[in-house]
């Protein structure tokens, strides 16, 4: 479990995560320093909607010392009613977006809360080729997202039961990478096979540029050189 820290009001303020996701966790902090100046972070009732996700303050005692831990909804089961002191999806998903947005060269995007409404065509959920469409927000918690089938010949024809209407969150379960394209402005198309994004365009149907897996794939290994010529130099150095 990494642990990032800042000192917020004289408070010592801890973030958890099971990754290193240091830029996502500084964000998230440095934005908390932000609004406690003109807000009281430190209140039970204090919630923080930081771009898909809500953050929370805890308040605990280490060795007889105050501090308050950043807790974020529980994603995975039930983000209305439960906490968790794990931020690693909420730092994730924060990341995929931002990297979305940059690529795309997004200049205004349109958040959406895990809590906002998707709706779903069913026979979509567990098929290969789907895709995702934003349209204009019909009502107050709607993303204004669709979720569904490639190619369907149906479209704009499925009958009221054939469709469902689910917080965003529940992307995770079945379409993780889905997530990466909800802060896309209206009339934003992806298309994804299996839990890959293949082709993403905007309005116009001009395509955008995105992080493929192979990009993906690149920097990892790279990352991977990088490090094990780190580790050799450092044996070079100590056999010196």
């Amino acid at each position: 479990m990494y642990i990032f820290e800042a000192e917020i009001n004289n408070k010592r303020v801890k973030l958890y995560s099971n990754y290193p996701l240091k830029n996502a966790a500084t964000a998230v902090l440095r934005t908390l320093k932000m609004v406690s100046e003109k807000t009281n972070i430190f209140s039970p009732t204090f919630a923080l909607n930081y771009g898909w996700a809500r953050f929370y303050l805890s308040k605990r005692m280490e060795k007889n010392s105050p501090c308050y831990i950043v807790q974020t909804a529980d994603y995975r089961n039930d983000p209305i009613s439960l906490r968790t002191d794990d931020c690693s999806d909420a730092l994730i998903v924060q990341n995929m977006q931002v990297d979305t947005n940059v690529k795309a060269k997004v200049q205004r995007p349109e958040p959406t809360l895990y809590s906002d409404t998707i709706l779903v065509l069913k026979e979509a959920i567990n098929a290969d080729d789907v895709y995702l469409n934003r349209t204009e927000p019909t009502k107050d918690g709607d993303s204004g997202w669709y979720f569904g089938l490639l190619n369907d010949e149906m479209e704009g024809q499925h009958d009221h039961d054939e469709l469902v209407s689910m917080r965003t969150s529940e992307l995770m379960k079945f379409r993780p990478e889905a997530l990466r394209v909800l802060q896309m402005p209206v009339g934003t198309l992806a298309v994804f096979h299996e839990n890959v994004m293949t082709a993403l365009v905007d309005k116009d149907d001009n395509p955008l540029e995105f992080t493929t897996e192979e990009d993906r794939k690149k920097y990892v290994e790279e990352k991977r050189t990088a490090q094990a010529n780190g580790d050799n130099n450092s044996e070079e150095k100590s056999e010196e």
